[in-house]
């Protein structure tokens, strides 16, 4: 199945972008990358034993951060501007081994009320299982102001290239579920 590998556009940066899910200069985070097929976005990951909670289980705050991320990967890629996290609620289903493998992301919308977007994220096992969902709510700017204050560079900026989902490691059950 072809899906769309994101830009990082904010990777043309020279100061300030360090962030902690998606810039590949940040020698502790993520170094996210993101996908996108129809109007969800795509990520996976493999954990890090530093970022355990229990002995072998990915810490429940590392699996927010990256709901979270996701989800902001989707305001600009797909409603097209910058916003904030305003809320963030977690359901833990099932703990998350470090030890199995890539984990998956996904993020989409649940709804949309004026400037303000909620999306689910969700983190599934290198198993396929369910093993988090969030649902967020993004406070989000008019792009003219997201452009001049928040660094967003434009939703044509991320335009990315059709892949194999397969050649990048998804499972083809990640995305049966989405319409």
């Amino acid at each position: 199945m072809l899906i769309e590998k994101l830009n990082n556009p904010f990777a043309e940066l020279n100061n300030g972008y360090h962030c902690f899910g998606c810039s590949k200069r940040n020698t502790k985070g993520f170094h996210l990358d993101f996908y996108r097929k129809g109007r969800t976005i795509y990520s996976l990951w493999n954990p890090d034993s530093d970022l355990q909670g229990y002995h072998n289980l990915l810490h429940g705050g590392i699996q927010a951060t990256l709901m979270d991320e996701i989800s902001a990967w989707w305001i600009y890629t797909i409603a097209g501007t910058a916003g904030l996290t305003s809320k963030l609620s977690i359901r833990y289903l099932k703990s998350v081994s470090i030890l199995e493998g890539q984990i998956f992301l996904r993020a989409m919308e649940i709804e949309r009320r004026r400037n303000i977007y909620t999306l689910k994220g969700e983190l599934f096992s290198h198993g396929m299982e369910l093993c988090a969902r969030a649902e967020l709510d993004f406070f989000t700017f008019p792009v003219e102001k997201a452009m001049n204050q928040m660094y967003y560079p434009g939703l044509e900026r991320f335009s990315g290239l059709m892949v194999e989902s397969f050649a990048q490691g998804f499972p083809d059950a990640l995305f049966e579920d989405v319409a």
